[in-house]
């Protein structure tokens, strides 16, 4: 019967068995060369890994050494690179594997070291971007590493600014790095402007030009360019898409706010523009539909745009509607909504008559939320631990 049945899939679909025994020709031929079967007994490397290596480097299958792939793997373990940031490593990028650890690896790692790069900094550093190792050192790295640190100042500066955006010691220098240092001064950021622009985001540094729509939003984000605030906002705009930052904005608009007061909350909380557009219209929708806010609320008090909806304004503002039902109004939606944590729970709801009532709904309240495990922590100390206002 099983004869008689491969005979028939064979008719039916000939390629596929083509297909098996094209499969099973590849995984024998790696399994036979050194180098898989080092990397499967050294590191656990399935063959599906191995053979992704081969693809994009097929010289690693014909070695008839490991000489290079072993100093290779001695350079990085006796910097402290541990087996599982070594395979990653392999698995990312092998076509460093077969460089001279001797004449390419080994000055590029000094170099590294030698702008501040050691221990954690140096394995961290090379297992999010080891691509590095195959840029020139004379005309790529080297170059590329000066400019960067007199960008930043200090040393300090640079190792946390390339650990944040490791991808900067691969971009062109002439074409990329400088043209976007020259932008950002254009905008006002010299000294020490550039490395705390960078901070906030380091990808800025790929941008050489920004477009119409861009320098549209900036200028009417508006702001002081010498700021703190107005670094945030061009960082938050310059790496974004243009259509999903209006659409944020479009979400205000929902709530009957004009375009001008749209602007008004968002010069006072640039940080919305970190917000995904859905979850601003979720806000929106609970203010206007269920807090039964007007626009002009909003506006005024523009730091309700960044309360939690989940954690902090849903909850409370459901305790807030017992206690107005209750006749015991004696604090503002707003005082409320704005307290700290540790103050909500003492003053309103342990020093409310009512408070295993108010303390059902505020935990039910939370409970509902997919991130309630640290305010529940919370809830439970004040309860428990009953403390003077």
């Amino acid at each position: 019967m099983n004869s008689m049945f491969c005979c028939r899939v064979f008719v039916m679909n000939p390629f596929h068995f083509r297909n098996v025994f094209s499969t099973l020709a590849i995984t024998n031929a790696h399994s036979q060369s050194l180098f898989s079967q080092f990397v499967s007994s050294k590191f656990n490397m399935f063959t599906a890994d191995i053979t992704r290596i081969f693809k994009i480097n097929p010289s690693l299958q014909r070695l008839q050494t490991l000489e290079k792939v072993e100093q290779f793997v001695h350079m990085l373990d006796e910097r402290g690179f541990s087996q599982v940031q070594i395979a990653n490593i392999m698995r990312k990028h092998p076509n460093i594997i077969c460089l001279s650890a001797e004449r390419n690896l080994e000055p590029k790692i000094k170099l590294l070291e030698g702008f501040g790069f050691e221990g954690q900094t140096l394995t961290k550093l090379l297992t999010r971007n080891s691509n590095m190792l195959g840029v020139a050192l004379e005309n790529g790295l080297l170059p590329t590493m000066e400019f960067l640190q007199n960008v930043f100042q200090s040393q300090d500066v640079l190792v946390k600014a390339l650990l944040r955006g490791s991808y900067l010691l691969s971009s062109n220098l002439e074409k990329t790095l400088k043209p976007s240092v020259a932008l950002w001064e254009g905008w006002g950021f010299r000294g020490t402007g550039p490395a705390r622009f960078v901070m906030i985001n380091p990808r800025v540094l790929l941008l050489t030009s920004l477009t119409p729509a861009h320098i549209d939003l900036i200028h009417k984000m508006g702001g002081d360019k010498e700021s703190k605030m107005f670094k945030f906002i061009l960082s938050r705009v310059v790496s974004s898409r243009v259509e999903t930052l209006e659409a944020k904005i479009e979400n205000l608009k929902l709530c009957g706010l004009s375009a001008e007061e749209t602007w008004q909350v968002f010069r006072a909380n640039p940080g919305l523009l970190g917000y995904s557009k859905e979850y601003m219209g979720e806000k929106i929708k609970f203010r206007v539909n269920t807090m039964e806010l007007p626009a002009n609320y909003v506006v005024k008090r523009p730091t309700l745009c960044a309360i939690s909806l989940e954690k902090t304004m849903r909850p409370r503002f459901l305790v807030w509607q017992k206690i107005k039902d209750m006749n015991d109004l004696g604090l503002s939606l707003l005082t409320v909504l704005t307290m700290t944590e540790a103050r909500f729970v003492r003053k309103i709801i342990k020093g409310h008559p009512e408070s295993e009532t108010l303390l059902s709904i505020y935990q039910n309240a939370i409970s509902s939320s997919p991130n309630c495990t640290k305010i529940s922590t919370k809830i439970s100390y004040f309860t428990e631990k009953p403390q003077q206002i």
